[in-house]
This record gives C-alpha cells, sequence and structure tokens, in this order.
C-alpha cells in the first residue's frame, strides 16, 4: 500500500454497522489504516463508483432543508477564502437564515456550511453513530456545498481528525507541511500567526472517493469547475491526557484526602517540602483507587449518547405494539446504542437516558436482537413461549428500540 494513497481503484465490501472506517475508504477492512495511517498519515481511497455515497446525501435534500427546516445561524455559515460572510448578509432577526439571500450568495461564489446536520438528518447521523461505536469517540459533521472555482477556507489545520467523503463533484486538495503533531482542541489555528509550509501533495477528490486527514496536517481545498458537495466527518480525539483527568476526576468524588486544602500558604519555601512529600504520597495510591473499566464504560455512555435516532414511526410502532403477530418481522433500530446488564436476577438493557427492565428469562431474545438482523417475531430461538416472547417484544417496540417489518 502506498504512503497517503489506496491506489486506483478500490472494492468496498464492508457495511456501516459492521466496519465504518472501511465503508469509508472503501476496503475490505480497516486494521491496515488504524495501524498504518490513523492519527499519522492522510489517506486517500480513490474509486470509480461516482455514487457510492449517494445515499448518504444530495443537493436536493440540503436545498429542501434550506428552504424548509427554519434554519438558524450558526446551523448555516457562509464563506470565502477571505473568512466567514457576515451573517447580517443573510439571517433575519432571531438568527433565521434567509433562504433566498443564502442562494444569492452561492451564485457569486460562497461556499455554504451545513452544521451539524447529523441533529436533523437520519443518515448522516447514521454515519456519526457507526464511526462513533467503531472508533469510542465523539463525531460531528460539516456539509460544505461550494460552488465551482471557489474556495471555502485558506491553508489552516483542525484539532480533530477529518474524514472527506466527496458526494457529489470534484474538489482539488492541497496538503501542506508545517502543522503540528496531534494538537490538543485548545491549540486552534490561527491565520495571523501561523503560516503553511511546503505543499507535500496536490490531489483531485472524485465523487465516490474519501480523503483522511490527521489533526493538525495543514490543507486547503477549491473546487474545479463543477459545483461541489461533500461531508467532512470529525473525529475528535479523545486522548491518554483526557482519559487520566477522568480517571482523577472519578477518585476525587469519591476520596476526601483529594478534596482537602492544601496546608496554609502552600506556595511559601518553608512549606514546600511538606506539600510535596504528602503529594507523593497521594499520588502513590492513584492505581488503586482509579477504577479504569468504569471510567471507560462511563465515557462510552457519554459518545454514544451524543447520538440518539431520527425516526419517522415511533406513533405507529407503539400502536403496533400491541397487535404483534408470530409472522411479523423484527428488527433492532440500526444505529441505536446499548448495554444489557445483568443485576439481581433480572436484566436491563439501557440505551440513552432510558433504562427497561426484564426478568432474566428476556437475555437470549435481547441478546438475540441487538445483533441487527431482521427476525420473525415466532421464531426467535429464546426458549420463550409465544404470550412471554411477545410482552418482550411488545415493550421493546414502545421504548422505541425494535420495529416491525413489511407492515
Amino acid at each position: 500500500m502506498e504512503r497517503g494513497s489506496v491506489g486506483e481503484e478500490v472494492h468496498h465490501k464492508a457495511s456501516l454497522e459492521t466496519d465504518a472506517l472501511a465503508w469509508i475508504l472503501g476496503i475490505p477492512n480497516s486494521t491496515e489504516f488504524v495501524s498504518e495511517y490513523r492519527a499519522q498519515k492522510w489517506y486517500h481511497a480513490k474509486c470509480d463508483d461516482r455514487d457510492r455515497f449517494g445515499q448518504l446525501l444530495s443537493q436536493r435534500e440540503l436545498d429542501e432543508v434550506l428552504g424548509t427546516y427554519g434554519v438558524r445561524h450558526p446551523e448555516i455559515r457562509l464563506a470565502r477564502a477571505e473568512g466567514e460572510i457576515p451573517r447580517s448578509e443573510y439571517v433575519w432577526r432571531d438568527r433565521m437564515v434567509d433562504p433566498a439571500q443564502v442562494a444569492r450568495l452561492f451564485s457569486t461564489g460562497a461556499t455554504v456550511i451545513f452544521g451539524s446536520l447529523h441533529d436533523r438528518h437520519e443518515a448522516t447521523r447514521r454515519l456519526c453513530s457507526a464511526m462513533t461505536d467503531q472508533i469510542a469517540a465523539r463525531t460531528q459533521t460539516n456539509i460544505y456545498l461550494t460552488p465551482p472555482g471557489s474556495q471555502g477556507f485558506k491553508p489552516h489545520w483542525d484539532t480533530h481528525d477529518v474524514f472527506v467523503l466527496q458526494i457529489e463533484g470534484s474538489k482539488r486538495w492541497r496538503i501542506y507541511d508545517g502543522g503540528p503533531v496531534l494538537p490538543l482542541k485548545s491549540q486552534k489555528f490561527d491565520p495571523k500567526h501561523h503560516s503553511h509550509g511546503d505543499v507535500l501533495e496536490e490531489l483531485t477528490l472524485q465523487a465516490g472517493e474519501a480523503l483522511y486527514i490527521p489533526r493538525g496536517m495543514m490543507h486547503a481545498a477549491a473546487t474545479t469547475d463543477e459545483v461541489s458537495l461533500h461531508i467532512t466527518l470529525g473525529v475528535l480525539a479523545y486522548t491518554w491526557a483526557d482519559l487520566l483527568i477522568d480517571c482523577l476526576s472519578g477518585v476525587v468524588e469519591g476520596s476526601a484526602e483529594w478534596r482537602a486544602d492544601l496546608p496554609v500558604a502552600f506556595s511559601h519555601e518553608a512549606v514546600q517540602p511538606e506539600v510535596a512529600q504528602h503529594f507523593e504520597q497521594l499520588l502513590k495510591t492513584l492505581p488503586d483507587k482509579i477504577n479504569l473499566s468504569e471510567v471507560v464504560a462511563q465515557r462510552q455512555a457519554v459518545f454514544e449518547g451524543h447520538q440518539r435516532p431520527r425516526v419517522k414511526d415511533n406513533l405507529r410502532q407503539a400502536m403496533l405494539a400491541g397487535s404483534l403477530s408470530e409472522s411479523d418481522f423484527v428488527r433492532w433500530r440500526p444505529g441505536t446504542p446499548y448495554s444489557i446488564e445483568k443485576v439481581n436476577g433480572r436484566v436491563l438493557v439501557k440505551s440513552g437516558t432510558r433504562e427497561v427492565d426484564f426478568p432474566a428469562s428476556a437475555t437470549t431474545t435481547l441478546e438475540h436482537l441487538v445483533r441487527g438482523k431482521p427476525a420473525m417475531a415466532g421464531s426467535i430461538d429464546d426458549r420463550l413461549d409465544w404470550e412471554s416472547r411477545k410482552v418482550v417484544l411488545a415493550t421493546l417496540m414502545r421504548e422505541g428500540l425494535i420495529a416491525t417489518q413489511h407492515r
């Protein structure tokens, strides 16, 4: 595999749910990418299928969002190469975006940026959710619609990894030398103090292709002679330092020693040996006080809770729950986070803020459903009679965790 490229053509076999990284990059699996490229090198995934990402988004959908969703600034922002366009040029009272003014500015060369569309749009939410589940990190999207022959932003770096999914059109990218190695969230690019180095690579990202740029790598993009639509999927780093801070927070909450005041006049030279000695003793107790598995589980729950499914049939499914039949197919809602815990002879299903309690006999049913494959309600091999299984399935339907199909 070449540095920074995956060849002239890739064949994507992974699904978004099984290996989101591989699906985005159009490769069989993401093992080599994670070991060789993630957080280290840029990566251009070439592909001849120009409609590969068509299921995610289209210009037509964005036009609908702009004109009918009643979006506000900064959910939509406009920019040119020199920077963001003042919102006074396209925003009404109460931060409401004026669709006609946005269209006018777009026609004169402005890039339209749809921020956090995954909060409203199910396909992009599922993209974020799948990445969050695989990588264990918070994710976000920005959608860039750029007219022909235009540039959105000058060379800069981001403080998070980005995966660029070219949906329609094409865009010319430059990768530069000169950015910091793994910058923190606070180490943002400032054009007044930072400048790019030499051009390392120039490439054209065609529809259906993807580009990975690790945080801290300088880059810039400009359209060719056609309108460009791409999704920038941002993966916010969760570092070893973040993990340490979370662990320390847990220790502090459970330990009065760490919450105690420092000695009076602790900054005075005469008191500092005492401070150093006591601090060293406290540090020695940390390994025994840190509950790493609990901290990791809590952090993963935070990541998963950031994304929630946008579905259109909660009311319908709740009403169908009572009439569920053995011939109906049911399926766990794609992208719905969950955990299953056994407590005191019961089994708990947790999803976001919801917690549903079942008898332990429902465990096999739940484990079968969370695999995500459609199943005929009357044929689930869980050793429950139909009436007992129906209670479990109907409860999950009313909670919005599973849905019937073909009805």
